[in-house]
C-alpha cells in the first residue's frame, strides 16, 4: 500500500514540474512542491516502505535479556 501511495504522489509531484514551462523559476516550483500534501505523502510512504523492507519492527513481548 505504501508503494502505491509513493508512486501516485511522486507522479503528481512530477506533474508540478510543468509550472516550469509557464515561466516560474526552479526555486519557486520546488518551494511549492515541498508544501503540498503529495510531498508529505511521498516522504511518509518512503519511510514506511524502507521500514518494511529493512524489517524494522517493534517487539512488544518481554525479553529476558532486557531485565538484567
Amino acid at each position: 500500500m505504501s508503494y502505491g501511495l509513493m508512486i501516485l504522489s511522486v507522479g503528481d509531484l512530477i506533474l508540478y514540474l510543468n509550472y516550469r514551462t509557464l515561466g516560474y523559476s526552479w526555486v519557486v516550483v520546488f518551494k511549492f512542491m515541498m508544501h503540498t500534501t503529495e510531498f508529505y505523502m511521498a516522504v511518509g510512504s518512503a519511510i514506511v516502505l524502507c521500514a518494511v523492507a529493512l524489517g524494522v519492527r517493534f517487539d512488544r513481548t518481554p525479553n529476558d535479556q532486557d531485565k538484567i
